[in-house]
């Protein structure tokens, strides 16, 4: 059958109308609201942090950017949801490491963190910091090791939840420096700090935030923190490092990521805006003040911070003996 030229004209006439009406819906990105999901509730650490940036994207974008909480499996309900929805820009996932880097190694998740998500923007994190009740006989890690060494089995070290992040971290000391401590969990890490502060348990250790509330009780003692250098809101606070050399940084990570297709318009637009957000000194100022530690870093960067996070954790995890339920 021969197709007359004037419907090979009407042809090209449509498909330029539907190729230009694709190109403007993408360049006028964002044109309604924005949400973003968060794997937790109201009111803790990494919701404030999601509020913040929130704000910062709204006054960039002028547009309203919602937050919305999606509490419960550790994140993994908040984390499925974000992975099914569109992938049009509109939907954005406050993650953390814990359900992008350990999820698949801990729990049986029902996404791949890789597949079903584009790394965006890293916003904060957190070095994880070990506590002390005060009358534990130690000053430092290498008085705290050198304790443990005399007493094996004597010391405990309470965690925020098993498999998690302050549990691994615990773990990954305990095997580094060579001695004997017994974990035990809590749901969440404000009762597990509580019992520091009564002498029910003997250390804690936990996301610097976590800790902020407690920096000036002189019933715990801050004895390290995990990252890879010291940071500015406890500069005599050494970290691990300097008395175990050779033990990984461990540092939490929290950051924008959206649905596998996202428009690469939007993903630029949204990392250029974090970026910016970062650079202001009165938005810094506001998380470490938080205890939170922003972490700008290029997206290519972000998505390598994720990969080398899974490489670290997955063995970790398997030595620990923790096994996805």
């Amino acid at each position: 059958m021969t197709m007359s030229f004037k419907s090979l004209v009407a042809g090209a006439l449509a498909a330029s109308a539907v190729a230009f009406g694709a190109s403007a819906a993408a360049s006028t990105w964002p044109s309604r609201p924005i949400t973003v999901v968060v794997p937790y509730a109201p009111g803790g650490n990494t919701d404030l942090m999601a509020r913040m940036i929130a704000e910062q994207l709204s006054k960039s974008f002028k547009t309203p950017v919602v937050v919305d909480n999606k509490a419960g499996a550790a994140g993994l309900i908040a984390a499925e949801y974000v992975a099914r929805s569109a992938p049009d820009g509109y939907t954005l996932f406050f993650g953390t490491l814990t359900q992008i880097s350990t999820a698949p190694f801990t729990n049986k998740i029902r996404y791949d963190p890789i597949k079903d998500f584009v790394p965006i923007a890293n916003v904060g994190g957190n070095p994880f910091v070990i506590t002390a009740n005060a009358n534990l006989p130690v000053r430092n890690i290498a008085e705290l090791v050198a304790y443990a060494k005399k007493n094996p089995g004597k010391l405990n070290v309470g965690n925020a939840g098993l498999g998690g992040l302050t549990h691994l971290s615990s773990i990954v000391f305990a095997r580094q420096a060579g001695i004997d401590i017994t974990e035990v969990s809590y749901r969440g890490a404000a009762p597990a700090l509580l019992d520091v502060i009564a002498g029910q348990i003997d250390m804690y250790s936990g996301n610097l935030s976590e800790v902020v509330p407690y920096m000036n009780d002189n019933r715990v003692r801050l004895l390290s923190v995990s990252g890879s250098s010291r940071i500015k809101q406890l500069p005599n606070v050494p970290t691990l490092a300097e008395s175990l050399p050779g033990i990984p940084a461990v540092e939490t990570w929290n950051g924008l990521l959206g649905p596998a297709g996202m428009p690469a318009e939007a993903v630029d637009k949204i990392a250029d805006a974090v970026l910016a957000a970062q650079a202001d000194p009165a938005f810094r100022k506001r998380l470490e003040d938080a205890g939170i530690t922003p972490l700008p870093e290029a997206r290519q960067d972000f998505v390598k911070r994720i990969q080398q996070d899974i490489a670290v954790w997955k063995p970790i995890i398997e030595m620990a003996g923790i096994k996805p339920e």
